[in-house]
């Protein structure tokens, strides 16, 4: 077997995507980012600015990160930004998020689950980043948390609830509607409400927002090469649009993905029951119609 084929195997994808593996990775690379924000001035974010992958949970956190890897000078320090971390399942207070936002290096590229706030997209342009937004069907979401909150994350504070319940169906409910309890120590609303507080990136002209379903279409080279344009525009490293697509190309192997299950799109259709439905539409038909993926609320 070669090392490139044994890197790639089962086994060791198996070891990189144990949660302790991928946090001490992380840590790792923690210390030449470390190193970078010690030596970087205020010009290196012109001449190099960092690329924010940012997404509603579930929506192809992962294949949108592989994608913009590809973009040329970028690095991956293992940063990730989330609004609501899910080992503490808290909103982090304002002042949290600043220091990690202002902590963003020249050339980094970072994930990230995070809320909208003025005084984020104030400070994301103070850094020139360069922000991605990806979002999906909240019907196929809410399919992949339900799966993923019952049984691929088990540090996640949501885990014990939805693995107490007795099926599937019963997790995708709570997916969709939430959990409405005063005395329920986590926040965890309906879909459409856990969705608005992203909401306001997609009145920002300083933000491209894509659809998951774009990028795993046969025509996703469109999109890719417009995202390649946009970050092209806000940067002063020298683009080659077609081999820089082409890498994004490259780049896309969701099997790599810790979280990756099953992808695709219009999974909810065979995972829904007509109770399913019903809970959708009225918590979340409006947001469908806004979203572009219905017309009204007669699917």
């Amino acid at each position: 077997m070669t090392l490139k084929r044994f890197l790639n195997s089962k086994m060791i994808r198996k070891i990189r995507n144990n949660q302790i593996v991928r946090k001490s990775i992380a840590l790792g690379k923690q210390f030449p980012r470390l190193g970078k924000q010690i030596s970087s001035k205020k010009e290196d974010y012109l001449r190099f600015p960092p690329v924010l992958a940012n997404s509603f949970p579930k929506s192809g956190t992962h294949l949108l990160l592989q994608i913009v890897e590809a973009f040329p000078k970028v690095v991956n320090y293992g940063t990730f930004i989330a609004s609501m971390p899910s080992v503490t399942f808290k909103e982090r207070s304002r002042k949290a998020h600043l220091r990690l936002l202002s902590s963003i290096v020249p050339g980094e590229v970072i994930p990230a689950h995070l809320f909208y706030q003025s005084d984020h997209e104030r400070l994301l342009s103070e850094k020139n980043c360069v922000h991605f937004f990806i979002y999906r069907d909240p019907r196929d979401v809410v399919v992949s948390e339900a799966h993923y909150l019952a049984k691929m994350n088990r540090w996640h504070r949501m885990h014990p609830y939805f693995k107490s319940l007795n099926n599937l169906n019963e997790q995708i409910s709570m997916s969709i509607l939430g959990v409405n309890q005063s005395h329920f120590p986590y926040d965890y609303p309906d879909v459409a409400k856990r969705f608005s507080r992203y909401n306001k990136w997609f009145q920002s002209s300083k933000v491209f927002t894509i659809r998951y379903e774009d990028l795993i279409s046969p025509g996703r080279r469109k999109f890719l090469r417009e995202m390649v344009i946009f970050y092209a525009e806000r940067s002063s490293v020298n683009v080659e649009i077609e081999s820089v697509v082409a890498a994004m190309e490259r780049n896309i192997t969701p099997e790599k993905s810790h979280t990756f299950r099953q992808g695709g799109a219009g999974a909810w259709k065979t995972a829904f029951t007509d109770d399913h439905k019903l809970q959708m539409k009225q918590v979340a038909g409006n947001l469908l119609i806004e979203l572009g993926y219905e017309r009204d609320k007669y699917w």
